[in-house]
């Protein structure tokens, strides 16, 4: 029995599975050093958290009540993502973790532990 050629819309659907496969598969195997162009506002770290989403394809973690007191820096160019993520939070007393390739987490700094007071000499 004699195949049926296959309808243009049937190829079509095939091709844009191909491409959508095979871009999925790059992003998956991006590196985390690949750099890209950010362009973030200054503002409160949930609001430019997710714009870092958006424009990096990274995943953020965060706890929103813990972080939502925290504002992050505005942050530009052609960065590496982990790069543009430690610029936006430089004296926003929070940090960031990777936590795999492609997923990184946000909480505040803990608090500076005490000094320990010096011991009197007890030659004196």
């Amino acid at each position: 029995m004699p195949r049926r050629p296959l309808s243009r819309r049937l190829v079509m659907r095939r091709g844009l599975l191909l491409l959508a496969g095979s871009l999925i598969a790059a992003a998956a195997h991006a590196s985390r050093l690949d750099k890209r162009a950010f362009k973030i506002a200054a503002g409160p770290a949930p609001e430019t958290l997710a714009t870092f989403v958006q424009q990096s394809g990274f995943q953020v973690l965060f706890d929103f009540d813990a972080i939502r007191g925290f504002n992050t820096q505005e942050v530009r160019g052609l960065l590496e993502p982990a790069e543009a993520l430690a610029r936006m939070l430089e004296g926003s007393r929070l940090m960031f973790e990777f936590v795999n390739e492609r997923t990184v987490a946000v909480r505040p700094r803990p608090p500076p532990r005490p000094a320990l007071a010096a011991e009197p000499d007890p030659t004196s």
